[in-house]
């Protein structure tokens, strides 16, 4: 099993989160001073993609809206 690191702002981090449950993914979180990485578990990259960049859309529009936590 392969793990990708996925680095991301804190306020992205329940989107992120809920997006990778949501797909079955298997993670740890790694907290830093300015980021969070999440290290997650894959055979196939190609297979996570789809899921970071709808968390990533929806983090797009979240911040758009002014909903930003």
């Amino acid at each position: 099993m392969k793990v990708a690191g996925i680095a991301i702002d804190p306020w992205k981090l329940a989107i992120f989160k809920r997006h990778l449950d949501e797909a079955g993914f298997s993670y740890t979180e790694h907290p830093g001073k300015t980021m969070t990485v999440l290290k997650v578990k894959t055979e196939f990259v190609a297979t996570l993609q789809p899921v970071v960049e709808a968390a990533q859309l929806e983090c797009k529009m979240t911040k758009r809206s002014g909903h930003e936590d």
